[in-house]
C-alpha cells in the first residue's frame, strides 16, 4: 500500500470513521460509506482496506501499511484489543488535530519574522545591486578616492551576488542533510545553544513537557497500561530527550517507583511530578495528564506570542541599522569632500 496521506487527512479519516462506528454502523459499511464520498485517492485506499478486512486482517494492520502516525497506529491497535475502536479513533483524531493546530500556530508565528527577513534580503539586493554601484561609479567619475569601510562596502557590492548564492546553497545543503539524517524529530544540535537563553529555555521546556504529557495521557486514556504506554512512547517520533526519558522512567516504574518519583529526576516542568503524584493517589492519572497537557498548550501559545512580540522591534531595529549604516558609508566620501571645500 503506497498511498500516503498527511496527518490532517489521517485525523479527518479517524474522526469520520469514529462517528460512524459510534452511530452503530458496522466497520465494513462505514468504510464503504466513506469511500463513496471520498476523493479518488481516498476511495482506492478505503477499498483496499475493505479487502484486507474481508481477508481477516485487522484495521490496525492496514493503518500501519498506510504509514499513519505512530500514535494513531498504537491507539487503533489498543482499541481493537480492548473493544473500543471508536473511542481510540476519536483519540487519534484529537491527536492529529492537535498536531495540525500546533504546526499552523508555529507557521503563523514565524510569518512576520520571515516576512521581515525577506524584505531585508530584497532590500540588500537593491542596495548592493543598484544603489551602491551607482555611488561607486559616481565617485570614480569625480576622481574621489574611497578608503576604509566605504571601500570595503563597494567591494562587497561587487561580490554580493556570489556571497548570497553561496549562503543560500550552504543553507539548502544543511537543511537537506538534516532532513535526511535525523530520525523522527530528533533533537537539533542548535537546541543546547538556544537553551542558554532563559526565555527560550522556558519555551523549550514547556514544549518538551507538553509532548511527553500529551502522548502518555492519550495512551493511558485509551486503556494502555502504564508500562506498555511508556514502551509505545519510546517508539514514537518524539524528541530524543523524551524517548530517553521514557526508557529511564519505565525502568524506575518496573523497579517499583511511583510515576511521580520517576518523573521528578527528568528535565520536565517542575509542576509535573506533583500533579502526577496527586493523580496516582486519586486514581485519575490519564485525566490529570490530559488536564496538564491543556495547561501546557496554553502556556506554549502565550510564550510563543511573547517571543514574536519581542522579535518585532529587534528585527525592525536591525533593518534600520543596516540601511542607516549603508547610507552613511556611501555618503561618507561626499561629506569629506564637502568639508574640504
Amino acid at each position: 500500500m503506497n498511498t500516503r496521506f498527511d496527518i490532517a487527512a489521517w485525523g479527518a479519516f479517524a474522526g469520520r470513521l469514529a462517528r460512524l462506528l459510534h452511530g452503530g454502523v458496522p466497520l465494513l459499511e462505514a468504510l464503504a460509506f466513506l469511500a463513496a464520498r471520498g476523493s479518488a485517492k481516498e476511495r482506492a485506499w478505503y477499498e483496499e482496506v475493505q479487502l484486507r478486512l474481508q481477508a481477516g486482517h485487522p484495521l490496525s494492520d492496514s493503518i500501519k501499511r498506510g504509514e499513519a502516525p505512530l500514535m494513531m497506529q498504537a491507539l487503533v491497535e489498543v482499541g481493537e484489543h480492548g473493544g473500543d475502536l471508536a473511542g481510540s479513533l476519536l483519540r487519534s483524531a484529537d491527536y492529529c488535530a492537535e498536531q495540525v493546530k500546533w504546526r499552523r500556530e508555529r507557521r503563523q508565528a514565524m510569518l512576520y519574522p520571515l516576512l521581515v527577513g525577506a524584505v531585508l534580503v530584497f532590500l540588500s539586493l537593491f542596495l548592493f545591486g543598484v544603489v551602491v554601484p551607482r555611488f561607486a561609479e559616481l565617485y570614480a567619475g569625480m576622481g574621489l578616492e574611497v578608503q576604509g569601510a566605504t571601500r570595503l562596502l563597494f567591494g562587497l557590492s561587487e561580490a554580493y551576488p556570489l556571497l548570497l548564492g553561496a549562503l543560500f546553497a550552504a543553507l539548502g545543503t544543511s537543511m537537506a542533510w538534516k532532513a535526511g539524517s535525523k530520525k523522527g524529530r530528533g533533537t537539533s544540535s542548535l537546541l543546547p545553544k538556544l537553551e542558554r537563553v532563559p526565555f527560550l529555555r522556558r519555551l523549550l521546556l514547556v514544549e518538551r513537557t507538553h509532548e511527553w504529557v500529551a502522548t502518555l495521557g492519550l495512551l493511558l486514556d485509551g486503556g494502555v497500561p502504564l508500562v506498555q504506554a511508556l514502551y509505545v512512547q519510546e517508539r514514537l517520533p518524539l524528541r530524543e530527550e523524551n524517548r530517553s526519558a521514557c526508557v529511564r522512567i519505565r525502568d524506575k516504574v518496573l523497579q517499583g517507583s511511583p510515576l511521580g518519583d520517576a518523573v521528578e529526576c527528568e528535565q520536565l516542568d517542575a509542576a509535573l511530578p506533583l500533579a502526577i503524584g496527586v493523580a496516582e493517589v486519586t486514581g485519575e492519572l490519564s485525566r490529570a495528564l490530559l488536564a496538564v497537557e491543556r495547561e501546557l498548550a496554553e502556556q506554549r501559545r502565550q510564550l510563543m506570542s511573547l517571543m514574536i512580540k519581542a522579535l518585532e522591534p529587534i528585527l525592525l531595529l536591525i533593518a534600520g541599522l543596516f540601511v542607516g549604516l549603508v547610507a552613511l558609508l556611501m555618503m561618507w566620501p561626499m561629506l569629506n569632500l564637502i568639508q574640504s571645500i
